[in-house]
């Protein structure tokens, strides 16, 4: 059965914006500096397409898939986006957040202010989501790809058949794979493995929004979001990869599956403490900030680097990151030392720093420059690289 396919298109849950109602929502989303007035009105369904799980099993992934409605055929460059860490439990899935009330991240007003400037733009869950019967394998890597690339075919899919058969906007051949925090984790993924897994997409860039590259880092700077990945590494590898016990004070252990698997993001950010002595154990937690983890914990030390953004090999197409220097989620050290791992192979990388932006208001404050760094490649150009500089905005 091939992947990418559409399996389902929900009309019920069709939305149509106009120029004006997506203006009016870019007040609420967008910092002044870059309110961009819409371009297009936008549309959008809510689709199910087909990728494989860890077993090469074909499941079906929910998206929600945006374009501008226009009167006349015309076709529009694909960007493919992946969501931050919302939770991973089924109903923290990404496209539950606006139905829900829920704050992760205003993920419609995002996809839908790339749709408003002429983008197909689909946004995905990630694999689990949609199971009932299992949480989300949160950070890891060829899952994560699998459904970035999936949905970029499912672009193409949606278009070729009902209901899409009347709809003037067309895809281009040009597609841009992004993400935030975790997401930029997924759509970089999803780039390594685009020429062996879906040689037929033309991927023009990645993007990467406060993007968070490496899952040891991750522990390393935000020891709050560690219950989520030792529970999916656990869940996800085996039990003997990684015991909670062995990593988390015991406090946090009686509740530990309970608790990571009830709360969402916006629930977890205010439990759990992001000062590592009120939550590691004193052997993980040395082991972890004395880079000692190949030789405490080799069997997770082995599963996080192999679900590291660094040191893999890219391809040759353009790289921009997009980063606040005060965030505290992804420290600036992380993701200039991804920075410097990709300048060092000779990758073109734009790297932007915005001043004084946190890590939740980094999509919002490079939302222009994203745009042009696109427009830039979509004319026919080769972005300069900043390596080893930095741009400062």
């Amino acid at each position: 059965m091939t992947t990418g396919t559409v399996v389902q298109a929900m009309t019920t849950k069709h939305e149509k914006l106009s120029v004006e109602q997506i203006d009016d929502l870019f007040v609420e989303f967008l910092p002044a500096n870059n309110l961009l007035p819409a371009q297009y009105p936008v549309d959008t369904y809510r689709i199910w397409f087909r990728t494989r799980d860890e077993d090469g099993l074909v499941i079906s992934i929910q998206a929600d898939l945006r374009f501008p409605r226009v009167a006349v055929t015309q076709t529009f460059p694909v960007f493919v986006y992946g969501a931050g860490t919302t939770g991973i439990a089924t109903k923290c899935a990404v496209l539950n957040e606006h139905f829900s009330g829920r704050d992760w991240g205003d993920y419609r007003g995002h996809m839908i202010s790339y749709a408003s400037q002429g983008y197909i733009a689909i946004l995905p869950n990630w694999q689990g989501y949609d199971d009932q019967d299992r949480t989300h394998p949160y950070f890891v890597s060829e899952l994560e790809g699998r459904v970035v690339l999936d949905a970029a075919k499912a672009v193409y899919d949606f278009f070729e058949q009902p209901p899409a058969k009347d709809i003037l906007a067309r895809p281009d051949t040009a597609i841009f794979l992004g993400g935030y925090s975790q997401g930029g984790h997924g759509a970089f993924s999803a780039g390594r493995m685009a020429p062996s897994y879906a040689p037929e997409l033309e991927i023009k860039g990645l993007v990467g929004h406060a993007m968070s590259p490496d899952v040891e880092g991750l522990m390393y700077d935000s020891p709050r979001y560690s219950p989520y990945i030792v529970y999916a590494y656990r869940d996800f590898y085996g039990a003997e990869v990684v015991d909670p016990a062995e990593v988390f004070l015991p406090h946090w252990l009686p509740h530990f599956e309970e608790d990571v698997t009830s709360m969402c993001i916006d629930e977890v950010l205010q439990y759990y403490p992001n000062d590592p002595t009120r939550i590691y154990t004193r052997r993980f937690r040395e082991a972890l900030y004395n880079d000692r983890l190949a030789d405490e914990f080799p069997l997770f030390k082995a599963r996080l680097d192999a679900n590291d953004s660094s040191h893999k090999v890219y391809p040759a197409v353009p790289i921009i990151l997009l980063h606040g220097t005060a965030d505290p989620i992804v420290k600036v050290r992380t993701i200039q030392a991804f920075v410097s791992y990709l300048c060092s192979e000779g990758q073109n990388v734009t790297y932007n720093l915005y001043p004084g932006v946190n890590h939740f208001l980094a999509r919002q404050y490079s939302f222009a420059d994203t745009l042009m760094w696109m427009e830039y490649i979509l004319d026919g150009n080769t972005p300069t690289s900043n390596c080893p500089g930095v741009t400062a905005h």
